[in-house]
């Protein structure tokens, strides 16, 4: 009972302030409108396959960001810009590269419905596997680093979405005429 009071007066402040959780069902998500995610575009270098992660980094996106964010009134579309490529780091004797990095670039700008800018940003992630040497097991490998290097970006973008949705919006300041 007394947990509980403390508890209670503890949180008290923070409903002064406005806060309101993120991940809530009160009003912040009142107003916010679905969001949709068109095909990723993907460029890919250094042997680097480019449609799959870009697959992965979509469904993730959709998954946690489709149904709209907090701060995002209306619908939105979030369009990303996927660059990606292969680093090698480590060698065998025999000079083939035994561990490497898939190496993602995301740019992404969310946009109203009307087409006003909303956010934009970039992110960068890494995820690392290693040539095993079984057959398939690189394919393997790869494969799950890049579902790792999709589920990273999509965090570090949806991270970044709702950051820049909660934050207060500047009034465009109008000129002064001359002779005021």
């Amino acid at each position: 009972m007394i947990r509980t009071l403390i508890l209670s007066l503890a949180v008290l402040p923070l409903s002064a302030c406005g806060f309101s959780p993120v991940y809530g069902t009160g009003p912040a998500l009142a107003n916010a409108g679905p969001i949709t995610i068109p095909e990723i575009r993907t460029i890919a270098s250094s042997g680097a396959a480019g449609g799959r992660t870009g697959h992965f980094l979509r469904q993730e996106l959709v998954r946690t960001l489709g149904q709209g964010v907090p701060g995002v009134s209306g619908s939105a579309q979030l369009e990303v810009d996927l660059r990606q490529s292969i680093e090698r780091l480590a060698f065998a004797p025999d000079q083939a590269a035994s561990r490497s990095d898939y190496v993602g670039t995301a740019m992404w700008t969310l946009r109203a419905a009307s087409g006003e800018l909303i956010a934009s940003g970039g992110v960068k992630e890494r995820a690392s596997f290693n040539f095993a040497d079984a057959a398939y097991a690189d394919l393997a490998a790869q494969t799950a680093a890049q579902e790792r290097l999709a589920t990273l970006l999509a965090r570090s973008i949806r991270e970044q979405v709702i950051i820049e949705a909660g934050k207060p919006k500047q009034a465009v300041a109008t000129p002064a005429s001359p002779g005021q």
